[in-house]
């Protein structure tokens, strides 16, 4: 009996700290340790409060994907993180608009102005993305041996193009403990 009871005890305190981190009281963390891509968390999410958090079952394939919205009112900001190469969600019909560089990674960057309509496609720029929403797609490199994220930044209900690219450029990595 003592030789299963100090077996017990070794195995216990042999587990990788990370495995502690469900109920831990940040969803991020709690998150992380059933995940094999890296979590990202904005530190500046424009003084909106955060009122979702979700782990979704991915349809395309793949480990569960990560949503979560910080809103007040109309205005809204919404951060998805799938594993690299993998498609949970679809954006919806949108223009692309120029790339821009997100802590040193390039995004791509799209409006929610109408493709169909040609003439107002071809005038859609950043400042439409205060009135008509937009957001942007990019990947963030794997932390302690993680695998990379594909990462969504979604803007709308009055949120600016400088806005969203503020919030994109705070995303931090969500662990600071190995999962390993």
């Amino acid at each position: 009996m003592r030789k299963l009871l100090l077996s017990l005890l070794i195995l216990i305190t042999s587990l990788p700290t990370s495995a502690f981190a469900m109920g831990s009281g940040d969803p991020y963390l709690d998150a992380q340790t059933g995940l094999t891509y890296s979590l990202y968390k904005p530190v500046n999410t424009l003084n909106l409060s955060q009122t979702k958090f979700q782990l979704l079952p991915c349809g395309g394939g793949g480990e569960e994907w990560v949503y979560t919205r910080f809103s007040k009112a109309k205005k809204k900001i919404e951060i998805m993180q799938t594993m690299k190469g993998a498609h949970c969600s679809d954006p919806g019909l949108s223009v692309k608009l120029s790339s821009v560089k997100i802590n040193g990674v390039s995004a791509s960057l799209f409006a929610y102005c109408d493709p169909t309509n040609t003439s107002a496609a071809k005038k859609c720029s950043t400042k439409d993305i205060s009135r008509v929403g937009g957001y942007l797609l990019f990947k963030l490199p794997g932390y302690y041996r993680m695998k990379a994220t594909n990462v969504q930044v979604q803007a709308l209900g009055g949120i600016t193009y400088t806005q969203l690219i503020s919030v994109a450029r705070s995303l931090t990595p969500a662990s600071t403990q190995p999962s390993n």
